[in-house]
């Protein structure tokens, strides 16, 4: 079993601060507990700094304990500088990326990959056209109430129509996150393109937190997770450490990789998207790396049923390594109640792979990073559902 542990958690595209991250990692150990009858503690953010923040947590049984180092590394500074562009400014940037994704055939590519995925890629497009052609409207109904013609009726309808929909954008855009996934959009192509530099940087900088980890053979197993848009850097990150050293994974500590609410093909499907591409070639190319897979259906934002590295449609769980691929539905996750009060919250939903569980089920996020069970058995198909008793101890062997 695991004694000790230390976790790399690369966030997706959201400006959360290491404070924030601590409260929810803080929450779902409270979540661990009541779910699995097991105890934990976790003790303040330790160490912070512009890459990374740290936390030391530990979670215990009748018969084991394991020790956690929950690493946290940042990119949110770039997310929350992107978040404060002008208006003019993301509609004009996300309009160009748009295009591109609709000119190199990739949004079409997400058709075929997940259509619903494709959906949650437009949806703040839909929006934009819906406002400007609901601002039109009532600027044209104004103008003809008050008789205005020509010039006159010309000049009133393009104020009106301006500010109607500026002032939709200003209420509506932070409210319903379309600034937020426009901002997504325009990192995506401005990334595909070698356009953020700072980018490249951070992940170099992820690369060598993993590799100096893995070199000071410590502990017993390190983790790197990897959540949405996340997880593309860090497949990209595991890649570039694994140039950087080549023996990584035969250090000592075993080198795991979970990939949870994935959006890899996000990245991969684009013509440009040869780094990424690479880069899961890479990680499933190195067999001493141990790589899973989450999926979900009811996780719109998301690519279900479809494999990170072949970028191919699979059809059942696969369990090669390459990676494995784990279909769990969010459902048999949660409390029924809160399932059905936040199913159509596509937002919470997303999230939930990174949250304590209510129920005990094959995945728990909080049970892979901070229980005992190596890896490769934490996330096989049943993961602790046959391993764990009532009273939180954990037998040597599944139960029949």
């Amino acid at each position: 079993m695991i004694e000790r542990r230390h976790v790399f958690h690369i966030g997706g595209y959201d400006p959360i601060t290491p404070e924030r991250h601590f409260e929810r990692f803080r929450r779902s150990l409270s979540s661990l507990e009541r779910t699995w009858n097991v105890s934990a503690q976790t003790r303040t953010v330790a160490s912070t700094s512009k890459v990374s923040a740290s936390w030391d947590s530990e979670a215990w049984g009748p018969n084991w304990k394991t020790q956690i180092t929950f690493e946290m590394l940042r990119w949110d500074d770039l997310v929350l500088r992107d978040s404060q562009r002008g208006m003019w400014s993301r509609l004009c940037h996300s309009g160009h990326a748009l295009f591109d994704f609709v000119v190199t055939g990739t949004l079409f590519r997400y058709v075929y990959a997940s259509w619903k995925y494709a959906t949650f890629f437009v949806f703040p497009y839909f929006y934009v056209v819906m406002f400007g052609l609901g601002s039109a409207s009532v600027a044209y109904a104004s103008t003809r109430l008050a008789n205005f013609t020509d010039a006159l009726a010309a000049v009133y309808g393009i104020l009106i129509s301006v500010s109607i929909f500026v002032a939709l954008m200003h209420w509506f855009g932070p409210r319903r996150r379309i600034n937020h996934v426009l901002d997504d959009a325009i990192f995506s192509r401005q990334f595909l393109y070698g356009q953020r530099p700072e980018m490249e940087k951070r992940i170099d900088d992820f690369a060598c937190k993993i590799v100096e980890r893995a070199r000071k053979a410590d502990v017993d197993e390190i983790i790197v997770v990897g959540h949405s848009l996340g997880a593309a850097l860090a497949i990209a990150a595991v890649a570039r450490g694994l140039k950087q050293d080549s023996q990584l994974a035969k250090h000592g500590p075993v080198l795991c990789v979970l990939t949870v609410g994935a959006t890899i093909p996000k990245f991969s499907l684009h013509p440009k998207g040869h780094q990424i591409r690479q880069a899961t070639q890479i990680v499933a190319g190195e067999l001493p790396v141990h790589w899973t897979e989450y999926q979900a259906r009811d996780d719109v934002i998301s690519f279900y049923r479809f494999d990170p590295v072949t970028l191919k449609r699979v059809s059942r769980d696969r369990s090669d390594g390459r990676p494995n691929i784990r279909r769990v539905q969010l459902h048999s996750m949660m409390d029924p109640a809160s399932f059905k009060r936040h199913r159509f919250n596509f937002m919470r939903m997303h999230y939930q792979f990174l949250m304590g569980n209510d129920r005990r089920s094959p995945y728990d996020y909080y049970m892979i990073i901070c229980g005992p069970l190596e890896f490769d058995d934490i996330t096989a198909p049943t993961g602790g559902v046959d391993r764990f008793q009532a009273d939180g101890s954990v037998t040597n062997r599944v139960t029949t």
